[in-house]
Parts: C-alpha cells; structure tokens; sequence
C-alpha cells in the first residue's frame, strides 16, 4: 500500500478509534508501557513466575530480546546479577510496593520556596561523628543504599523534592538492613542545603565530605533552564556550607547538562571551587584564564546573590499579599507546564554562561581527560541511571570538584 492511501485510511479513522489503537499498541493500558528516559518512577520489582521456583529472582537472561531496555529498567535492576543483587530488594520491592511520580517537577513552584526543617540528626543517624556524604537528587536511592553498605564509617544522606521516592528509599533501608548512616529526605535542595550544610558542620561538630549532584532533571527546553537544580544559589550555599578539601561530584549523561553544571560552578564559583586535580589532568589548563575567571566569579556571585535577594523579597511581597497575579480573571499561560507556570514564584533568570556576549570561557573544560571529563566514576558505585547509560554504551560527562582554601 502506497504512503498516500496509508495516510488516506489514518484520516479516515475517527480520533477515539486511533486512540484506542495507540492504547492496543502499548499493551491495552492507558499510558506507555515504557518509561521515560529521566523517569525512576516506573522502577518496581519483577519476579520470574515460575512453577519449579515461584521465588527465583530474575536475571537478565530472562528479559526478552526484543523488548526495549527501558521498559525492563527497574526490574534489572533487582535482577540477581545487577550490581544491586546484594541489597536484595526484589521481596521487598514488593512489600514496599513501586511508586509513581511526577517525571518532571518545577522547583521554582511557590510551594517548594519555603526552608524545609533540618533533619534531627541525632534520631536519624546513630553516630553523628561521622562524615557525611550528600545525594541531591538521589531518584530510585540504590546509590546510597549500597553506598552506605560499602562505607559504614561514613553517614549518607539521599535528597529529592519527591516525597514518595524518599519514604519508599527509607522503608527500603529498613529492609536492606542500612538503617545506622543512611537517611533519605525531602527539600528543594537550591532552596534548603545551604543551612542544612551548615548544620551538621556546627550542630554535630562534623564535616560534610562530598555533595554529588547525578543525573539531574535536564529540563531541555531553554525557558526551563532556570529549573535545573544547578544554580548561582546552590552553587553558594556549598561553598558557605563545604570546608576546604569537601568535593562536589558533577555528572550526567547528557552533555549539555554537564556542561551546564560545570560552568554554573566556574562562573559563580572559581574563587571557591577548583578541578580536583587528583582525578584530572590539569596541566593544559589556562592558568591566566583560570584567575581571570576565579576573579570575575566574585563579581558574578555578587551581582547574582542580589538578583536573589530582589526575587525572595518579591515573592515574599507577593505572599503576603495572596498572589494577586493569580486572580480568576488574570491572563493564564498556555500550552505546556501552564499549571506549574501559573504557580511558579518570582525569580531571577540566571545569565548563560556563553549567550551573553561577554567572551567569558570556561578554563577547567581545558583539562586534560577527554574534553575535561572523567571517564570512571571516582565513588565506585553508579546509580541507577548510571547503570542504564552504561549498559547501552552511552557515554557519562563527569566532574570533580574539591572546595578550596577562599572564605566565603
């Protein structure tokens, strides 16, 4: 049959019909079987029904061939020869029961810009002498559950802005036996890890050893970048929060977003942060470039911490006063996102590294290692999305930076 009459039959079907037919495709369901690509929402246990050994737990062998990567993803995952087979969670997955949430989440909503309660470090942790190691944006939590098996010595502390992923990664600690340095909590990490840095430094008289910031929401479209987690006001509160030699881990597997990270941290933050030049090879770095660039980030760091404080005050004007551009009859977005657009609170659009015109360059992508980026992964345990990217030779962009010696 040729393209034109195909088309011709397509036209010719009523819209609930090819509805109806998508649905069939997909299995019958009305949603897609297969998960997104940035999705962990779809990650639940499967186990083989099998009549010799109904509680076999599946290996990879199992997942069909022609069946794409994506749908299988979270079972893989508590396969008994996933790098998580030792957590054993495939019985408790079920037990715990999976979760669904939202793939993408706008941070800049009214209702995430409040400072979420510090955790009572004491009840959470058994020992607060401890380091601490922070996940922000931990998703599915295998990361630091097997972390915090590897490392007992060390407290690891997984942060998401979805309240389902951390109570199932908490409940899931419970089962795995990972309970004594491992707690899992929810903020909106641009707004509240400042001061929750701060506080385990001070209140608990112990360091913060390493943030890592893995595979974040890449929020693709251009008018979303302002959502992504990095930002000049994290970029801040770690250095106030950090002391000299704490390392920030950066990676993802998208290159835009890495590169993004990166330069977020070089623009506002060269005068606090430098390439660990243990892991990369720094000798073909600009060093007249790196000074210029350490010394225009202070200018940067200021200008933005204004902007900031311009928009908290506006917002907090705007609160007071019940949103007033939230009236009934006031002009609503349209098209996508227009229900979280419609709530989002006052704030300041921060400046593109490159789109400005100003001829600013990042010196730390001169770095030796491929492009500036490091090719293993220095903590040894990937996360799930890690896994995913590598399993289907793709390829992971990462960074490591360590804080530096310059006060705040």
């Amino acid at each position: 049959m040729g393209a034109t009459a195909v088309r011709g039959c397509a036209a010719a079907i009523p819209r609930a019909s090819m509805s109806h037919i998508a649905k069939k495709a997909r299995g019958g369901g009305g949603r897609a079987a297969i998960a997104r690509p940035h999705s962990t929402a779809n990650e639940d246990a499967v186990v083989v029904d099998d009549d010799k050994d109904p509680k076999r737990v599946k290996t990879s062998a199992d997942t069909p061939d022609n069946v794409p990567f994506k749908r299988y993803h979270g079972a893989k995952l508590m396969m008994e020869d996933s790098v998580f087979a030792e957590l054993e969670l495939a019985e408790a997955a079920q037990k715990v029961g999976g979760v669904r949430v939202r793939q993408h989440v706008n941070p800049l909503k009214a209702s995430l810009q409040s400072q979420a309660p510090v955790p009572a470090w004491n009840d959470v942790y058994a020992s607060t002498a401890r380091p601490l190691v922070v996940d922000i944006g931990c998703g599915g939590g295998r990361f630091d559950l097997m972390m915090a098996k590897k490392y007992p010595e060390t407290n690891f502390l997984g942060v998401d802005i979805r309240a389902p992923l951390v109570e199932r990664g908490n409940k899931w600690g419970e089962y795995a036996g990972v309970v004594d340095n491992l707690h899992f909590a929810e903020c909106n990490a641009t707004v509240s890890m400042g001061k929750w840095l701060k506080s385990y430094a001070e209140d608990c008289g112990s360091k913060v050893e390493t943030v890592a910031i893995q595979f974040p929401d890449p929020h693709f479209k251009k008018r979303h970048h302002k959502r992504r987690v990095v930002q000049p006001a994290l970029v801040r509160a770690l250095a106030e929060g950090l002391t000299p030699g704490a390392r920030v881990f950066l990676q993802s597997d998208v290159k835009d977003v890495s590169e993004d990270m990166r330069d977020k941290f070089e623009k506002f933050g060269a005068h606090h942060f430098d390439l660990d030049a243990s892991l990369h090879d720094t000798s073909s770095v600009d060093a007249e470039l790196l000074k210029a660039n350490a010394k225009s980030a202070v200018d940067a760091a200021a200008a933005a911490f204004e902007d900031d404080e311009k928009a908290r005050l506006r917002r907090e004007k705007a609160e007071k006063e019940g949103y007033p551009g939230r009236r009934k009859d006031a002009e609503k977005p349209d098209g996508e996102d227009a229900k979280d657009k419609a709530k989002e609170a006052p704030t300041p659009a921060a400046p593109e590294a490159d789109e400005e015109g100003d001829g600013w360059r990042s010196a730390w992508a001169a770095a030796g290692d491929r492009e500036g980026w490091l090719d293993e992964n220095p903590l040894g345990v990937p996360t799930e999305r890690e896994v995913q990217t590598t399993s289907t030779n793709g390829r992971c962009y990462r960074v490591m930076l360590v804080r530096n010696t310059t006060a705040v």
